[in-house]
């Protein structure tokens, strides 16, 4: 996951992780929606379109990917 973040230029390390997506990391639906693709893809993890429009930080990224490889 870091590596990915990474690569879209976004910072997840301490509490930047918590930075708000569009407001504080000035990002676009659209921007969002490529990091959930590119992660979907290479942790082989599908979230749910409730979850996605629950995310609003990399911080819910995380765990929405976490909830869902326990469950």
């Amino acid at each position: 996951m870091i590596a990915v973040f990474r690569e879209f230029g976004i910072p997840i390390t301490g509490s930047r992780k918590q930075m708000r997506f569009y407001s504080e990391i000035p990002v676009d639906k659209f921007y969002v929606e490529g990091i959930l693709f590119e992660l979907e893809c290479r942790l082989g993890v599908l979230l749910d379109d409730e979850d996605n429009q629950q995310i609003d930080s990399p911080l819910d990224v995380i765990r929405s990917f976490k909830d869902k490889d326990i469950a």
